[in-house]
C-alpha cells in the first residue's frame, strides 16, 4: 500500500472480514455496513512518548524491526526525533449477500467512489482473478524450477506466453449452440495441453481446435463455492538438490 501511494497510484484490496487482518487494532463503527477515513502514522520508535500515541488506534501504529517497511529506518537513536510515515486509505464494508459482508480497503475518493461504487469495482474483479488462477493451477505457474531472479523472471514470462496463446487459440474455436440446459466454454485445462502438445510439434492446429472445440464444460454464473483460506506460498524444486 505504501508503495503504491508513493507512485500516485490507486489500489482496491479486500480484506479479512474479521477480527484478524489489517483490521485487527483498528477502532471501526460496530455496525454491519459503514465507510471510514484512515490516517495511520506508522513509526518504529517505542518511546514512552510514542507508546502513548499508540493509544489512538487510528492514527498510530508501530512497524517492527523485524518486519520490512521501506520508508522507514530500522533503527532509530534515543536522540533522534520519532520519524512517521503517513498512510491514507478507507475501510468501506458492505453486504454481498444477506448473510456475508465484504471489507475493502482503498485510497479512492470518497465523493467519486462511494461503497456502491466500490462494490461495483470489487465485482468486476472476477475475470482478473480467473486469470491468475489459470496461470498457477492450469498453467502451473505455482512452483518454479529456478533459484536466481533473473530465471524466476524468465520462467513467469514463459508461462504469461503460453497463458495468453491459450487464450488467444481458445476465443477462436467455435462451439456449436445446441439445446442446453446452460451455455457452454471450451475446457481451458484441455487447451492449455493441447496448445503444449502443439508447441512440442506433437498436434496439427486443426486436430488442437477440433479437440478444444469437443471438450466443453458449462458456464454456471451463479454457483458459489466457500473460499480456502489456506495460505499458500511459491516453493522451488530446491529440495531434489538434497
Amino acid at each position: 500500500m505504501a508503495h503504491i501511494q508513493e507512485k500516485g497510484w490507486f489500489f482496491l484490496i479486500r480484506v479479512k472480514d474479521g477480527i484478524n487482518g489489517i483490521k485487527n487494532g483498528l477502532d471501526l463503527p460496530k455496525t454491519d455496513c459503514f465507510d471510514i477515513d484512515i490516517s495511520l502514522k506508522l513509526t518504529r520508535k517505542k518511546t514512552n512518548a510514542v507508546k502513548e500515541l499508540f493509544k489512538d488506534k487510528n492514527h498510530y501504529r508501530s512497524v517492527s524491526s523485524a518486519q520490512p517497511f521501506d520508508y522507514l529506518p530500522l533503527k532509530n537513536k534515543k536522540s533522534e526525533p520519532a520519524k512517521f510515515y503517513e498512510l491514507h486509505f478507507r475501510i468501506v464494508r458492505f453486504p454481498i449477500s444477506e448473510t456475508s459482508y465484504e471489507t475493502i480497503v482503498t485510497n479512492l475518493n470518497s465523493e467519486k467512489y462511494p461503497p456502491d461504487e466500490v462494490k461495483k469495482l470489487y465485482a468486476s474483479r472476477w475475470g482478473i482473478e480467473t486469470s491468475f488462477r489459470d496461470l498457477k493451477y492450469t498453467i502451473g505457474m505455482l512452483d518454479f524450477h529456478s533459484k536466481k531472479v533473473m530465471c524466476i523472471q524468465q520462467e513467469i514470462y514463459a508461462h504469461m506466453i503460453m497463458y495468453n496463446f491459450a487464450e488467444m487459440i481458445t476465443s477462436h474455436v467455435v462451439i456449436e449452440k445446441k439445446q442446453r440446459k446452460h451455455t457452454y466454454k471450451a475446457n481451458f485445462s484441455v487447451a492449455v495441453h493441447m496448445c503444449r502438445l502443439f508447441y512440442h510439434g506433437k498436434a496439427t492446429s486443426p486436430d488442437v481446435e477440433a479437440i478444444i472445440a469437443k471438450n466443453l464444460i458449462p458456464i454456471r454464473p451463479d454457483r458459489h463455492r466457500e473460499r480456502n483460506l489456506i495460505v499458500k506460498i511459491f516453493h522451488g524444486f530446491l529440495y531434489r538438490v538434497a
